[in-house]
């Protein structure tokens, strides 16, 4: 606001009041102090308390009357039915005033006196001459005038000349009068005045009636005293009442304290000292220094001239130059200086706006010096100087206090949930920027009209938005910096703010707290002291002191500390010079978290890229304060996750008794992005000498398409050999619905993978078969197709016919003979088309039927496949003997390939029921056809079709048999059941059988890949019964269940047509798997098979039993279910348990043939402990029950050095030699370590 000032103070010094200076002293109804009371809470209903101020008036006179204070006709002139409100005039004629007047007591006589009397008689009647001090009484009334002359008849008397009228407090002088006898009513013309009690009245005409004590004047009246004057169209005056009422264009003047009064009617209660001014009423308040004018107006205002309080009521409007004020009502306390607007009060100049539910002033010598704004208070200011257009801001607080000095805000004070929202100019092609503070309080203090500093208390925050491109949306979604601390103090014209005690700020990715941090919002630029803390993008910097530039994103901290992933740094100087670049002058590194850690890095010169590495320079590494090594730089890698780089930590040197001094897994791995990566690796044996290298690579872009290759390459110089091998696997989305997937697998020798020298895993060497495969796929609504090309390679499949002789003389395979086994197995191509599976009530045809719902249940299914396939099996063709000594005959088979390739189709149809009957058993009937094309038959029939079917039923069901009997923590048992049977039946097909030679019955037919059929009967069933006990056991409150405590399950079958087809018996051999899982440390399962025919029914058993154990060393031990992993642990986890203990026992035992029952029985046990806080023992043995003797040992000691580890291990194995291995490095920098010995260590020949 460009100037503060009261309001309406002058209100209270209305110009009527001025007519109470010289009243008779009365007793007031209440007492003066309830005066400020009862205006306030007269705005509670501004229209009850003015006609309560009427009501008043009315007591009044009824008051009077009783008292006889007043006349008749006046009692009965004001009267309650006669006043109105909202400014009606006062009328006295009215019914119950001409009534009163007929009960009246009879008038006093009129005495009329003069110097000279003469009298006539005319057509009027008698007429009395008076001439000289003409002197009339009635009662207490007298009249004096120079001349006069009565009627009698008419009983009127006029009278001219210095006519002068004393009746009471009352003398009214004027040129002309004329006076009814009847109705004792007075009308004076000429230079009429009126003086009451101080009071005098002047107009060119009037009235006064005697009787009601009443003056009326009309036509420019005026009224005064010493101090003020009054004008209006008609003033009517109630002498005993001392009641004012003035009409038409009132103008009241307080000479005084410059004080105008405008109003279409005033009523005033010379008693009370109130004033009513309505119609269009205004005040117009003329400051002591003559300089600024103030005008309030509303439609109904009410003054009190004797405690100079005004109320204003209904559209209350108060304007002074270019400040205004609205309000539904308002009081004004000129005595005590306050002054309140309540109901939507609102205030306002060019450029600030205040509302709220109430407005309360303060002042001293008219003089604003306080306002305050209560509940809901709002603060608005929209810049419209040409410095400040575009500027706006917004104060808002439960309640906001304005201190005003000079008619210039001083300060102000917001106070409960407290919030300022400040917006500046908007630079050109930029957005404004924006300030937004919230806190319990808000302090601001100005300067030569302009905000100076600001202060936030109490749970302060805020946000401040930095301006940026118009049309760069997402930059306006990032730039700003949020703000918190318990003090938060603005200085404006600086542009700083200041956080602090306990000061935190977040500016995108970065969070900073210290005690006090300094941002200059202007240079976008901040200063942390006191401990300062800087959060970037998880990344944590400590230091002393700290400075920060937002727009270039570099800042610098002093006596600095970071921790970034596992390194800690520390510094004289750090400072970020770029998004991920860190500059640290006089740096250390180090990853042990002491305060004087047990080793560092120290540099004089250290540059960190964030998410990459860090490069330092001189270098030298220290343990404890002691130097060891200097380097002239040195490269840390610092790059989480997956990135490109060396493979150090699994580079290993050693030596072997067969390659001799080694070097292992030297690579490196490289992600160009984020879809694939490649890994180059390689090892080299000097003995040899020989080298491997390998590579792989994975790739995969979600939805469309991922996969893998991997190949290694050999070369050995002591047998002049080279091998390699390659492997990899694709899948390509083409389409929504098509899909592509290819892979290969080749190897250049069958005995590369076999050799564990070269690193290959135990999967890779045990892995005897070589796929390649390509597979095209496309799913239609209606259905689905596939297309194949496959190739599958036995690299053993030729060992069993590959025969060597040896001293004893075995029997070699005749030539001829046919490997059991293809080496080569070639589909090219296959392909089948498959069609949805449906359910035969979903038929159009049926659909609708009555046989819909019950045939729902049943489902078909259709499919054809054709196929072309290729095979190469070996075959001896004779053998080749040789004599690698005198005395021992060897001879080796000479092998060859015979190819056969077939050709066919294969069609299958199905259909399929499950129900359920009885309500408890499953029923699930099921019907095939299969019709195939074969391009020929063992008879050498060529392109030969047939066909056919089998059917069959299976049933099933549940019992349950519940146990609630508490045996210690057991709450009960259930017994559940799950028996099923299936039958199937296929009949005897002559067509494809045939009789050969010796008169045996065989198939006409060979299958091949996925066709074939068999003409032969089928009739047999197949059983299982599967049986479980579960458990509910209580563990403290709560109660658990185990749904497998114990499971039994037992299956056979059952061929109805054994002897038909030659066997001895119908039954087969059942079968018994039998599995223990108690809740505690021990787990055991058992598994046999049963010949019911055989004196020895018992042909196989096996079982395992398990046991677990784990606590402290001190006392006993929790159960486990945790199985202890055996290979050395050195993570922080590896010393949680104290001591464990795992022990497994198997067996395993049968009868080969006729032979004995022979079995194999073994113990497994891996134990450790923890020998102390830091070091750690474990030990691992495979015993051999049969050779009563251990297989294997293994022992190994951890020793956990806070930020390093040190292991030694040694292993024993049973035909092979003793090997050791020592390591000893840190722990979070795995390539820097120190070991020796074989990294690689075996246990039960298991790499």
């Amino acid at each position: 606001m460009k100037r503060i000032t009261v309001f309406v103070w002058p209100v209270v010094l209305a110009a009527l009041a001025a007519f109470a200076a010289s009243c008779a002293p009365r007793v007031l109804s209440r007492p003066p102090g309830a005066a400020l009371g009862d205006s306030v809470a007269m705005l509670r209903d501004p229209i009850a308390a003015l006609n309560d101020s009427l009501m008043r008036a009315r007591g009044g006179v009824e008051s009077a009357a009783d008292s006889g204070a007043v006349s008749d006709s006046a009692r009965a002139a004001l009267t309650a039915d006669s006043l109105v409100r909202a400014g009606a005039a006062i009328h006295v004629e009215t019914r119950s005033a001409l009534e009163a007047r007929k009960r009246r007591a009879p008038d006093p006589p009129l005495n009329i006196a003069a110097s000279n009397v003469t009298g006539s008689h005319g057509p009027e009647g008698d007429i009395v001459m008076l001439n000289g001090n003409v002197r009339i009484t009635r009662g207490r009334t007298v009249i004096t005038a120079d001349r006069g002359r009565y009627e009698r008849e008419a009983g009127m008397l006029y009278l001219d000349d210095r006519v002068r009228l004393v009746d009471s407090t009352t003398v009214a002088t004027c040129d002309h009068a004329s006076y009814n006898e009847g109705q004792d009513l007075l009308w004076l013309t000429g230079n009429v005045v009126f003086r009451d009690r101080g009071a005098t009245l002047r107009a060119p005409s009037g009235t006064f009636d005697r009787r009601a004590g009443r003056a009326e004047l009309m036509q420019q009246v005026i009224a005064e005293d010493s101090t003020q004057t009054v004008t209006a169209d008609h003033l009517t005056y109630w002498r005993d009442l001392q009641l004012l009422q003035t009409r038409g264009h009132v103008v009241a003047i307080d000479r005084e304290h410059n004080v105008t009064m405008r109003a279409d009617s005033v009523d005033y209660d010379r008693v009370s000292k109130d004033a009513i001014a309505t119609g269009s009423p205004s005040l117009e308040a003329l400051d002591e220094d003559g300089e600024g004018t103030t005008v309030l107006s509303a439609l109904r205002l009410k003054v009190n001239s004797e405690n100079r309080i005004a109320m204003a009521l209904d559209s209350v409007r108060v304007v002074r130059d270019t400040l205004q004020a609205r309000a539904d009502s308002a009081v004004f306390d000129d005595r005590a200086g306050r002054a309140w607007l309540f109901g939507h009060p609102r205030a306002w100049d060019t450029e600030t706006t205040v509302t709220g539910d109430t407005l309360e002033m303060w002042s001293e010598g008219r003089e604003l010096r306080r306002f305050v704004v209560r509940r809901n208070a709002v603060m608005d200011y929209v810049g419209n100087r040409p410095d400040s257009r575009g500027e706006t801001s917004r104060l808002t607080g439960d309640r906001v206090d304005v201190f005003v000095d000079e008619d210039r805000i001083d300060s102000l004070l917001a106070l409960g949930s407290a919030r300022s929202v400040y917006t500046s100019r908007a630079r050109e092609g930029k957005t404004p920027e924006q300030n937004q503070a919230l806190g319990d309080t808000i302090l601001v203090y100005f300067k030569d009209r302009k905000v100076e500093r600001a202060l936030v208390l109490g749970h302060a925050s805020g946000e401040y938005r930095f301006g940026v491109a118009e049309d760069d949306t997402a930059a306006a979604r990032r730039e700003f910096v949020r703000y918190e601390s318990p003090r938060i103090e603005f200085f404006v014209p600086r542009d700083l703010i200041v956080l602090g005690p306990r000061a935190s700020l977040e500016y995108r990715d970065l969070a900073l707290s210290a005690q006090r941090v300094e941002f200059d919002s202007q240079a976008q630029s901040l200063k942390a002291s006191g401990t300062p803390e800087l959060l970037d993008r998880g990344d944590r910097v400590t230091g002393r002191l700290m400075t920060y530039d937002l727009e270039t994103e570099a800042g610098t901290i002093y006596d600095a500390r970071t921790n970034y992933e596992k390194g800690i740094y520390r510094g004289d100087q750090i400072r970020k010079v770029g998004e991920n670049v860190l500059n640290v002058k006089h740096g250390v590194y180090t990853t042990c978290d002491l305060e004087h850690p047990h080793y560092h890095f120290a540099a004089r010169y250290m540059k960190i890229q964030l998410k990459d590495k860090l490069v330092a320079r001189p270098v030298v590494f220290f343990i404890k304060n002691v130097p060891l090594l200097a380097l002239p730089f040195y490269v840390f890698p610092t790059k989480p996750g997956r990135h490109s780089g060396l493979l150090l930590p699994q580079v290993e040197f050693g030596f072997s008794s067969q390659g001799g001094q080694f070097v292992r897994n030297a690579g490196y791995y490289y992600a160009p992005n984020d879809y694939m990566d490649f890994t180059v690796s390689g090892d080299y044996y000097r003995a040899d000498p020989s080298f491997v290298l390998r590579a792989e690579s994975f790739y995969k872009l979600q939805y469309v398409l991922n996969g893998y290759f991997t190949g290694s390459f050999r070369r050995d110089d002591r047998v002049s050999s080279q091998d390699y091998s390659f492997s990899g696997d694709h899948s390509q989305e083409l389409s929504p619905r098509t899909r592509l997937l290819a892979g290969a697998n080749f190897v250049s020798s069958r005995d590369y993978q076999r050799d564990p020298q070269y690193g290959t895993n135990l999967g890779n060497r045990l892995n005897r078969f070589l796929t390649s495969k390509l597979y095209l796929t496309h799913n239609a609504d209606w259905a689905s197709f596939t297309a194949l090309v496959d190739r599958r390679q036995d690299l053993d499949a030729d060992e069993s016919i590959r025969f060597r002789d040896g001293f004893g003389g075995l029997t070699p395979p005749a030539i001829g003979t046919l490997a059991a086994l293809p080496n080569l197995l070639e589909s090219a191509p296959q392909m089948s088309v498959s069609f949805p599976t449906r359910s035969l009530g979903s038929i159009s045809a049926i659909k609708n039927s009555p046989f819909a719902k019950p045939l729902g249940t049943m489902y078909l299914s259709l499919s054809a496949t054709v196929q072309r396939q290729h095979e190469r099996r070996a075959v001896v063709a004779g053998y080749a003997p040789f004599n690698p000594d005198p005395v021992t005959i060897d001879s080796t088979a000479l092998l060859t390939q015979r190819d056969s390739t077939r050709s066919g189709g294969v069609t299958q149809f199905s259909i399929t029921d499950s129900r359920r009957l009885f309500g408890w058993l499953n029923v699930a009937p099921r019907f095939s056809a299969t019709g195939a094309l074969f391009d020929r038959d063992v008879l050498g029939n060529r392109w030969v079709g047939t066909g056919t079917w089998n059917s069959g039923i299976s049933t099933s069901s549940t019992f349950y048999g519940t146990f609630r009997s508490s045996i210690g923590r057991l709450v009960g048992l259930r017994h559940v059941v799950f028996p099923s049977v299936s039958y199937g039946y296929s009949p005897d097909f002559e067509q494809l059988t045939y009789i050969d030679a010796n008169g045996v019955r065989r198939q006409r037919f060979s299958s091949f890949g996925s066709i074939g059929v068999s003409g032969f009967r089928n009739s047999s069933l197949s059983f299982n019964v599967d049986q479980r006990l579960q458990a509910k056991w209580k563990r403290g409150d709560d109660v658990l269940r185990l749904d497998n405590l114990l499971s039994w399950s037992t299956s056979g079958s059952y061929n109805f047509l054994f002897r038909e087809q030659g066997q001895l018996r119908g039954l087969s051999d059942l079968g018994t798997v039998l599995r223990l899982q108690p809740p505690g440390l021990v787990s055991a399962d058992v598994s046999s098979r049963v010949d019911p025919y055989s004196q020895r029914p018992l042909r196989t058993l096996g079982f395992n039993l398990n046991a677990n154990f784990s606590g402290s060393l001190l006392g006993s031990g929790d159960a486990t279910q945790t199985p202890y992993t055996s290979t050395f642990d050195n993570s922080p986890d590896a010393f949680s348990q104290p001591w464990s203990l795992a022990l497994s026992y198997s067996y395993s035992g049968g009868y080969a043939g006729l032979g004995q029952w022979s079995s194999t029985r073994y113990m497994n046990g891996v134990a450790s402990s923890n020998l102390s806080k830091w070091w750690r023992a474990e030990y691992l043995a495979t015993y051999d029950f049969n050779s009563r003797s251990l297989l294997s040992q293994r022992f190994g000691l951890t020793r956990d050095l806070h930020c390093w580890f040190a292991t030694f291990s040694r292993s024993f194995v049973i035909g092979g030699e003793a090997e050791y291995y020592f390591k000893i490095g840190l722990k979070d920098l795995r390539e820097i370590f120190y070991e020796r010995g074989t990294r690689q260590q075996t246990f039960g020949g298991i790499q």
